[in-house]
């Protein structure tokens, strides 16, 4: 039986509600303020009601653990918070506080459920992870848990969600073209633990963990590739973080955008048809404010002939959430959408045609947020534009 506010205490973050100036700034970037007006929503009321809580040494309520999950995680709080309290670790701690309370969402307990029976968040047969190959079987059959020094990591969404398929395939396009060695790892990719994270479940994630990084060194594979940037930060920042920097060691992790930004400049894709639209960009807040990864998407879609690439008022750093997030789109989905409808809102003032990511989540979300709005906004995430622009 852990002690109250243990997780936070144990990194010495159970006094950052103190710390607070209660300026509020918080407050305007927040989506969950934005789509509730309530201060109570925002960090600032949370972290009000908190410092509360930990000086009394009082359990978090059953209705305030669930309003502490109303967040998408998107780190725009910590951004902009004026006494520069690590937000995001905070927000990840008192959700595992939560957990140890047995106080998750139900979606977060079928997901847990999920991942310890089937190693994946969809409740599939790890049997069916390479569904999403079906397309491109041609490029991939002798390419499973074969050796190699680079390997694509598709993720859950990407494996089991057949309208994410396309991302998958469209990597493998570009490693193809480009005369790339690489391997994935079928059955043997689990869930790269990320929704544990997210919700706190740093322990849960653990076995996931030890698993990926053991098969992917004894397939001698050094470049790991992902369209996920949740995969790609649970993999890059909380494995190490969980495991200890020597279980990296050796590794490198790195983003589809920039993985294709390294071809170009190697000279081994060039990009062969002319894109004429008006593309505006958005910000993945896991690879984004997370990791502070902005320009290697920029610098891939500058440089196909004929796009023009416009930006958002809200970009980079200061980039607005999509709204599927912190597992938001599980737990309050309506609120995931009207989040995500926003955003749509952010790009259709910009004139662009078409609005583009590099996330399955974004993905998912900004569709929903184009389908809520009816707008005529167009979405294709990094992969479908360059596999056009090379003419794959």
């Amino acid at each position: 039986m852990t002690k109250p506010y243990e997780p936070l205490k144990l990194e010495g973050l159970d006094i950052e509600p103190t710390v607070c100036a209660k300026c509020g700034f918080c407050t305007f970037v927040c989506p969950a303020y934005l789509d509730t007006l309530w201060d109570s929503q925002s960090p600032r009321g949370k972290l009000n009601q908190l410092r509360k809580l930990i000086k009394d040494n009082k359990p978090i309520p059953s209705d305030f653990a669930e309003r502490l999950f109303y967040c998408t995680l998107c780190g725009a709080c910590q951004e902009i918070c004026q006494t520069n309290i690590p937000l995001l670790r905070f927000w990840q701690l008192t959700r595992q506080e939560i957990g140890n309370l047995k106080q998750w969402p139900e979606i977060v307990k079928y997901i847990d459920d999920s991942l310890q029976q089937t190693q994946n968040i969809m409740e599939m047969d790890q049997a069916d992870r390479t569904l999403w190959t079906d397309m491109v079987d041609d490029l991939v059959k002798d390419k499973i848990g074969v050796k190699a020094e680079v390997a694509y990591f598709a993720g859950c969404n990407i494996s089991f969600k057949g309208t994410l398929a396309h991302m998958g395939e469209n990597t493998v396009k570009v490693m193809n073209a480009a005369g790339v060695d690489f391997t994935i790892l079928g059955d043997q990719e689990f869930c790269c633990g990320n929704p544990y994270f997210v919700a706190g479940g740093f322990e849960n994630g653990k076995e996931l963990a030890m698993h990926n990084l053991r098969v992917l060194k004894e397939l001698g594979v050094k470049t790991v590739v992902f369209n996920c940037p949740g995969c790609h930060r649970a993999f890059a920042e909380e494995y190490p973080h969980l495991l200890g920097k020597e279980a990296v060691e050796g590794f490198e992790f790195i983003p589809f955008s920039e993985f294709v930004l390294r071809l170009l400049k190697e000279g081994k894709i060039k990009f062969e048809r002319s894109y004429t639209e008006e593309v505006v960009w958005h910000d993945p807040c896991e690879l984004g404010r997370h990791q502070n990864i902005y320009n290697p998407a920029r610098e891939v879609l500058n440089a196909i002939p004929g796009l023009t690439l416009k930006e958002m008022k809200h970009t980079r750093n200061k980039a607005r959430c999509c709204g599927g997030g912190g597992l938001l789109k599980g737990t309050y989905p309506v609120a995931s959408v009207r989040v995500s409808a926003r955003r749509i809102e952010d790009a259709e003032k910009t004139g662009a045609t078409v609005m583009s990511s590099e996330c399955p989540s974004c993905t998912m979300s900004l569709n929903d947020g184009i389908e809520h709005k009816k707008s005529q906004m167009k979405f294709k995430d990094l992969s479908q534009i360059v596999v056009e622009a090379l003419g794959l």
